[in-house]
């Protein structure tokens, strides 16, 4: 997957910077669309110069320069908000509120049966077709055959679950991952954090459920030692893991603000979106600025990825926004 030029160790200290990027006088965002006010994109993903949004009322729109520019598909196959979508090799799906899923065939977006009326978070998918979904109330979809069928694969909720804390037995999934080599890694409300080995059928624990923790909202993994990974949540949580995933380690930004999305890119730049904030990187998170330019502090970016082949890091949130961090 994506890879870092340094690696953080639990002994590294992580510190937050003192200057926002406006106060170095750096301008960095680049509005590339935008819509109406109540229009709003919920998930990008980027591959090989390709790109795929999507977003309120089952929009989708398609860039083929790396993210540069945009167009609406002209009929999208469903009117539910599309909240996520993964993008690998010939596999596109999106899926959203009330099990909705579309799929590409034959050129064309296309919706497919899911089997479930759960909403529906979180997607990825690898170039062999296995996905995996993650949704409201411990909902957890597999595909073997790039998103065409599904089946639920969600680990045993009740082996997990804490009899005096309520939900605890059907967590939220709110960021999924699945790599070339078929590892799949769950996370979401309750810190909890589920990885499995074996392409979904069975797992084990990676993080507890722990009722006092932030809830995760994404995560940007990369394999043991090639790099830096990311979790973000509740309450300004960003873990950075330098194993893959396996072990965190908790860096305290100077907020207390929702996070809602993570990218990394091989230069060291991290982006870290969320509901009136926005944190940067640009040392392998080692330390970090926040980002007042423009309306990040008075909107939200929910997600936000980097087009590997140009190493552009875009993100996209309300009013229908896909905006370009960096140059």
């Amino acid at each position: 997957m994506r890879s870092l030029l340094s690696v953080v160790t639990a002994s590294i200290v992580l510190s937050v910077g003192v200057m926002s990027e406006a106060m170095a006088g750096k301008e960095i965002i680049t509005t590339l669309i935008s819509g109406i006010p109540h229009s709003a994109f919920f998930g990008i993903d980027l591959e090989n110069g390709e790109g795929v949004a999507v977003g309120a009322g089952g929009a989708i729109s398609e860039s083929k320069d790396g993210g540069k520019t945009w167009k609406a598909v002209a009929e999208s196959p469903t009117t539910m908000a599309l909240l996520s979508v993964a993008k690998r090799g010939a596999h596109s799906i999106a899926v959203g509120q009330s099990g909705a899923v579309a799929i590409v065939q034959d050129g064309k977006w296309q919706t497919v049966d899911s089997g479930s009326k759960a909403r529906l978070l979180s997607v990825d998918v690898n170039s062999s077709g296995l996905a995996i979904v993650g949704g409201q109330f411990g909902t957890v979809l597999k595909s073997t055959d790039g998103g065409k069928t599904w089946a639920p694969s969600a680990p045993d909720w009740s082996l997990l679950a804490l009899e005096e804390h309520f939900g605890t037995g059907e967590p939220t999934i709110y960021a999924a991952n699945v790599t070339e080599a078929g590892q799949i890694t769950i996370t979401g409300e309750f810190g909890v954090m589920m990885r499995s080995d074996d392409g979904g059928a069975t797992w084990r624990v990676v993080r507890a459920i722990d009722p006092k923790a932030p809830t995760l909202h994404a995560m940007h993994l990369v394999e043991a030692g090639k790099g830096n990974s990311y979790a973000v949540g509740q309450s300004g949580a960003l873990l950075i893991s330098a194993d893959g995933g396996e072990t965190w380690t908790q860096c305290d930004v100077a907020t207390k603000l929702n996070f809602l999305g993570v990218t990394a890119s091989a230069t060291g730049q991290v982006v870290v979106t969320g509901m009136r904030v926005m944190y940067r990187s640009e040392n392998n998170g080692m330390s970090w600025v926040a980002v007042d330019e423009g309306d990040t502090i008075t909107d939200w970016y929910q997600a936000v990825r980097t087009d590997e082949a140009s190493g552009r890091i875009l993100a996209v949130g309300h009013s229908g926004k896909i905006i370009q961090i960096g140059s």
